[in-house]
């Protein structure tokens, strides 16, 4: 059964009112939507989505798809969607889906609450309530087709609308939910998985097979093993029985042998042992007899007795020795200690003396520094030695200095903005100016489009009327001529009398019976004169109509083609001459826009490069600024001042170094000179003997030389003087690169965007010229194209004249020929009375009254017709005022087009005459800034270094306060006192370390010789107790050897081994056979048990496997043709779909697309790999003269929307054949008239071509009204919805007649 939807009802979505349902019946074969943007039109489509899908709009969480709550004042918000539809079943059916919206403090929950199908089935209602998922899942099954031809192709959402275009692995996915690519690969994916399942099975069953076919060939062989080993078994168990007894008679015989062996064993083992020992003791007597160094006379009690106390005495030296060393190890601790203090003072104290050298040496510093700077600044009165309190009035004033330099450079960079500021001010106002010019301008040329448009309009509107003077002149000679006929008829009914004609008529009948012989013979003749004579009037008034319209023709046109065509034109050739010029300006609109293009691609070049040399130019500005903001960081003054500070620092530093390497020089020649004077009282340089007075003065001024130059003041300067250097080299590089784009790259890139913005303004001018001549040629062209319909006219009113005129003149010439003067009524007439002579009375009664009621009949069809033709002449008339109103329009908007072109031109000069004032206000601006840059920079400068002159004094002023803030030279005094005390301190330590270290040395001693005189007393103890050993050993083997046992223990010994022989010999052949018999009756018991286990069933069991086997290798090879046939067919039903999509596109594009840059679009599915036959990739391809190329990233955004609109009109007529249903939303968008004018043909094409079909449905939702009437809606639906919202500013839908949008 084919699924058509009836109706739906709306309530409290988007701006549908939450109180009252909207419902809007869907028709067949079309139905329309018509609203303005914001109406509610796609909500329709969104409802019909959701409410066949379970889908909610994109970008519509939280709440968005349903009715603000805010909007109706209340906290909870219930929206419902209801639709009636026929099932695939052939059920009616009714869906309702409801949703709640709450709004609470902070958030807002949706909620989606109970949904129901209503069914009706032959009168059988049924109500289905389930979850939404559930419905989600029968509702694409009731309508026939899947979810995702609903989603992507049916009710796909405007902001999706586009899909066809998007990326490939978007476009893929969507083709595979179209296709149900995923479900027919699971399909066979699981047919693949069951079949490897069931190889994995067979395999385990060909194991078990074989398993079990071992397992019954071993139990046929354990059965057979088992009745031999019953037979083995009897004849061992005899022979055990007879080994068993030699073996007991053997085992007593070898016990008694060996108990009486036994008694002699131990007495000869004892005597073993004892010689062992012997021979032990006596090599251990011999080895600590040579060892030992020193044989003691004390008796062995003394002996041990010192050897016990020799422990005591050892610990009391052990003891002795370690709190020496602990004592030796404190004092080394002190001494270091005080080795650190002292290293920590020496140290402190060449700091102290130090800072007492650089005070000294900071004073001068001062000194001359203020010196300098007085005469730097032109300060008098502090050449000479000053005091602290001069000091300080000469820093008050030089602070003071300061402080009136930077007003002063404060006042000039002021002055300097207050002139920018008026300069800018002037400036800004001719930039005003300048762009209301422009605004002016712009205004003129789109009120000119405008016009335009409008104009193109009308036309379309001219063109649409088919009524002209000719016409009309036509219905105003058939109404004078109906006019006529009806008054004659209605003369001939008043002044016919039937029944005086009726007796009349019966008399001539009897008058006229002798002639009807002759009138039989003039038939013939007659019959013909009469058909020539009605051709020849037909023809004369064909003719005259055809002139007269022509002449009138020729009256309202005439003027309007001698402009165009010369005063020379005739109709005949007319059509050929219009079209001749037709073509001509045509080619001129297409020179003149080719021209226009030309100028509009170097504007679009022009304006590439004016933006990229405006980019430039702000980046190297940027760059320019980073430059000088990093060498302001790194140099004082200004960017152009640094190679001057360079040279500076790297002249100071250099002085510096030199200073370094003669400080080692200087010091030693001074220190000479004060040793020199010390000893010998001489000048080393004059060699002169100094008095006492005088070596005191020349020795402290050494020293204060000395003092002046130390080594670790002058290593910080030469680290400072570094640190500036390094710092000012880094910022080396930014000099350079602002100096590049300063001079050289900065002004040729302003004077590159001067030069091409004066070329885009001729550009610009140039443009405005040829659009002007397009606009004149385009307007030249339309003029000539409104006269298309009446040139027509003309040519079609000739050519008939001259076909009427020929014909007149034929039969005028056939005439002259007869001589028969009666026509053939007369002849008929005469024959029919003559006729009635055999005609009784009623007879000829009746013929009268049928001619009575003739002309009465007569008369009704003329007053009908007359009344049809004044109509038709109304409605001519107001197309004819219509037109000419049309027409007094469009001079009216070609006059306000020149007086728009004026006012440009009027502009333009305007603008010509504004430029060079904007120039001379620019350079004014310009001059202002450089003058007060320079000015503000030389006062800056002057500035700068009053600050560091300043910074420098009160950085050597605090130097010198500091020495004498911190109290130098008592701390100095104090170290020095330290030092001495801390040595005396050493000096004791070291002394009795080296007492506490020859105690130490005394002790070791002393225990060396303790371990010596240990080692004799104890070797002698053990030598004195190995000796007795020894004795007592060697008379323990004297009395052994008296017993002779070794002769008996022999005797026993050997009939013990043979009794043992035998005795093990029968022992090992008894052991043998209970082996065996054991082995073979475990044997027999394992073959039983294993029999019960294993073999029992052996046979059964390979039975089963066997049959297991079989079958599973018959669905392995089944399931592998299943799956083949099913992937061959859904490749089979692939490339047939994709064929025919393909052809339908094919056949869409070309009947709708109006442009010749692309030929057809079709869909391209590549193959993922070469064994993944089933998977795809999908791309939209464009032919352009044979070549394809991917659609996607080459093509307009028009283009996308009637490539994406027509494939999917292609995919609903391939997927949607049980629901005949789609909805195309705003179809128009980004379309241009053509080939909205196109495509509404395909669409009425597609409806004539499916509208025989009972379920077909295309619902259009446009604003364009236009639209409508490109698609002749008309001639498919009576009525159309309109979409609008009410004085409370809720959507609302009404049913209107298709005739208001017509």
């Amino acid at each position: 059964m084919l699924t058509k939807i009836d109706k739906l009802s709306i309530m409290g979505v988007r701006s549908f009112d939450n109180a009252h349902p909207e419902t809007i019946q869907f028709h067949t074969p079309l139905t329309l939507i018509v609203g303005y943007n914001g109406s509610g039109k796609t909500t329709i489509i969104e409802s019909l989505k959701y409410a066949t899908t379970g889908d909610l709009p994109p970008n519509s969480k939280g709440g968005a798809f349903i009715h603000d709550p805010n909007l109706c004042g209340e906290k909870d918000v219930l929206a419902q969607v209801k639709m009636k539809f026929n099932g695939t079943t052939g059920a009616k059916m009714v869906l309702t889906r409801n949703l709640q919206l709450t709004v609470k403090k902070n958030t807002r929950q949706q909620k989606t609450l109970e949904c129901t199908l209503m069914v009706n089935k032959n009168g059988e209602r049924s109500a289905l309530s389930s979850r939404v998922a559930e419905l989600d899942q029968i509702m694409p099954q009731n309508l026939g087709v899947s979810k995702a031809i609903l989603d992507s192709v049916i009710f796909c959402h405007q902001e999706e609308s586009l899909w066809p275009m998007s990326e490939p692995s978007a476009l893929k996915k969507k083709f595979d939910e179209i296709f149900e690519a995923l479900k027919y690969t699971k399909a066979i994916d699981n047919i693949k998985t069951l079949r490897k399942a069931q190889n994995d099975a067979l395999k385990v069953f060909k194991t078990t097979e074989q398993f079990t076919k071992d397992i019954k060939d071993k139990g046929d062989k354990a059965e057979r093993r088992s009745k031999a080993l019953g037979a083995e078994l009897k004849t061992l168990r005899e022979e055990i029985t007879e080994l068993h007894n030699k073996t007991k008679e053997a085992e007593d015989k070898w016990i008694e042998a060996t108990n009486k062996g036994a008694q002699y064993t131990s007495v000869i083992k004892d005597l073993e042992h004892s010689r062992k020992r012997e021979d032990w003791l006596q090599t251990t007597v011999q080895e600590l007899g040579h060892d030992l160094k020193e044989q003691r006379k004390e008796s062995d009690e003394w002996l041990q007795s010192e050897l016990d106390q020799y422990a005591e005495r050892v610990a009391v030296h052990e003891q002795q020795e370690k709190q020496q060393k602990q004592d030796y190890e404190k004092l080394t601790r002190k001494i270091h200690g005080i080795n650190e203090q002292l290293r920590r003072k020496d140290a402190e104290a060449g700091r102290y003396q130090e800072q007492r050298l650089n005070h000294e040496d900071q004073i001068k510093k001062r000194k001359l520094m203020i010196q300098k700077t007085s005469s730097d600044h032109k300060i008098r009165g502090y050449e000479n030695d000053l005091d602290d309190m001069q000091i300080n009035d000469y820093m008050e004033k030089i602070s003071k200095l300061s402080r009136d330099q930077i007003a002063v450079v404060e006042k000039a960079r002021t002055d300097k903005n207050r002139e920018k500021e008026k300069a800018q001010d002037g400036l800004t106002q001719l930039d005003r100016q300048r762009s209301a010019l422009n605004e002016h301008k712009k205004f003129a040329k789109q009120q000119s489009a405008a016009n335009d448009r409008k104009i193109g309009s009308l036309q379309s509107d001219i063109n649409k009327i088919q009524t002209d003077e000719g016409g009309k002149a036509i219905l105003e000679d058939k109404i004078k001529d109906l006019e006529t006929r009806l008054s004659k008829s209605r003369d001939d009914s008043k002044k016919g009398s039937w029944d005086m004609k009726l007796q009349e008529n019966k008399s001539q009948l009897r008058k006229l019976v002798d002639e009807i012989a002759q009138l039989q013979d003039d038939v013939v003749q007659v019959s013909k004169q009469a058909e020539d004579r009605a051709e020849l009037n037909i023809a004369k008034k064909e003719a005259a109509d055809c002139q007269r319209n022509l002449q009138k023709m020729r009256d309202v046109y005439g003027e309007r083609l001698e402009v165009i065509l010369g005063h020379g034109w005739q109709p005949s050739s007319l059509e050929a001459d219009f079209r001749k010029v037709n073509d001509q300006r045509s080619r001129l609109v297409r020179e003149a826009e080719r021209e226009r293009e030309g100028v509009s691609r170097r504007l679009e070049q022009i304006d590439f490069k004016l933006s990229s040399a405006r980019s430039d130019r702000s980046k190297g500005e940027k760059e320019t600024a980073i430059c000088v903001k990093k060498l302001s960081d790194n140099v004082e003054g200004e960017p152009e001042d640094y190679p001057k500070t360079l040279s500076a620092i790297q002249k100071d530093r250099d002085t510096l170094k030199a200073d370094i390497d003669n400080y080692d020089n200087e010091r030693k020649y001074f220190t000479d000179g004060i040793a020199l004077a010390h000893k010998e009282h001489k000048c080393k340089l004059c060699l002169r003997n100094f008095q006492a007075k005088e070596q005191t003065d020349f020795i402290s001024r050494l020293e204060k030389k000395i003092a002046k130059q130390t080594m670790t003041q002058i290593g910080e300067e030469l680290s400072v003087l570094e640190d500036d250097l390094r710092n000012t080299k880094d910022a080396g590089p930014s000099y350079e690169t602002w100096v590049r784009l300063s001079q050289e790259e900065l002004p040729k890139l302003i004077a590159d965007e001067k030069r091409l913005g004066l070329e885009r303004e001729n550009i610009l001018r140039e443009n405005e010229e040829r659009e002007k001549i397009v606009e004149d040629r385009v307007e030249a062209r339309r003029d000539l194209e409104s006269l298309a319909s009446s040139v027509k006219s003309i040519s079609e009113y000739a050519r008939d004249l001259t076909k009427y005129s020929g014909r007149v003149q034929e039969l005028t010439v056939e005439q002259k020929d007869t001589v028969i003067s009666r026509t053939l009524d007369e002849i008929q007439e005469q024959i029919r009375v003559l006729g009635g002579k055999s005609q009784d009375k009623t007879n000829s009664i009746k013929n009268l009254t049928d001619n009575k009621e003739r002309v009465h009949s007569q008369i009704n069809a003329f007053e009908l017709e007359l009344t049809k033709a004044k109509g038709s002449l109304t409605s001519a008339h107001h197309q004819l005022e219509k037109k000419a109103d049309i027409f007094k329009n469009i001079e009216d908007l070609k006059k306000s087009n020149g007086e728009c072109r004026d006012q440009v031109k009027r502009f333009d000069a305007q603008l010509d005459e504004l430029a060079p004032k904007m120039e001379t206000e620019k350079t004014k601006f310009e001059d202002i800034e450089q003058r007060g840059s320079d000015k503000e920079r030389d006062l800056r400068l002057e500035a700068t270094r009053l600050s560091e002159s300043l910074h420098q004094l009160k950085l050597a002023n605090q130097n010198v306060d500091a020495y004498s803030r911190e109290d130098g030279a008592a701390r100095l005094e104090q170290c020095q006192r330290e030092i001495e005390s801390a040595q005396r301190d050493k000096d004791i330590a070291e002394e009795e370390k080296t007492r506490v270290t020859r105690m130490i040395n005394k002790i070791q001693k002393e225990l060396t010789n303790h371990d010596a005189n240990k080692r004799t007393i104890a070797d002698n103890i053990k030598y004195r107790r190995s000796l007795r050993e020894l004795q007592d050993v060697k008379t323990e083997i004297s009395e052994l050897s008296a017993q002779n046992a070794e002769a008996d223990q022999s005797h026993w010994k050997k009939e013990s081994r043979y009794w043992e022989g035998q005795h093990d010999k029968f022992k090992t052949q008894k052991t043998s056979k209970l082996g065996s018999s054991k082995a073979k009756d475990d044997e027999l018991l394992r073959l039983i048990k294993e029999w019960d286990i294993d073999y029992k069933d052996a046979a059964y069991n390979f039975k089963k496997a066997h049959i297991e086997v079989e079958t599973t290798k018959a669905a392995v090879e089944d399931l592998g043709r299943y799956g083949g046939a099913l992937d061959k067919a859904i490749m089979k039903y692939h490339g047939i779909k994709m064929e025919e999509i393909n052809r339908i596109i094919e056949e869409l594009w070309k009947k709708t697309y109006q442009g010749t840059d692309v030929d057809t679009i079709l869909i391209r599915s590549d193959n993922e790999a070469a064994k993944g036959n089933r998977s795809y990739n999908y791309r939209v391809c464009m032919i352009k003269q044979d070549v394809e190329m991917d659609m996607r990233g080459r093509c307009s955004a028009g283009q996308k929307v009637l490539a994406s609109i027509i494939i999917r009109l292609a995919l609903a007529e391939c997927f949607g054949v049980n629901c005949g249903l789609i909805a195309l939303d705003e179809p128009t968008t980004n379309l241009d008239r053509d080939n909205i004018r196109s495509l509404a043909t395909s669409l009425h094409d597609i409806i004539e071509s499916r509208r025989h079909q009972s379920n077909f449905q295309l619902i259009v939702i446009t604003h364009d009204e236009e639209f409508l009437k490109f698609m002749k809606c008309p001639d498919f639906c009576d009525h159309y919805y309109r979409v609008y919202r009410n004085d409370k500013q809720k959507s609302c839908i009404a049913k209107q007649s298709i005739v208001d949008v017509m």
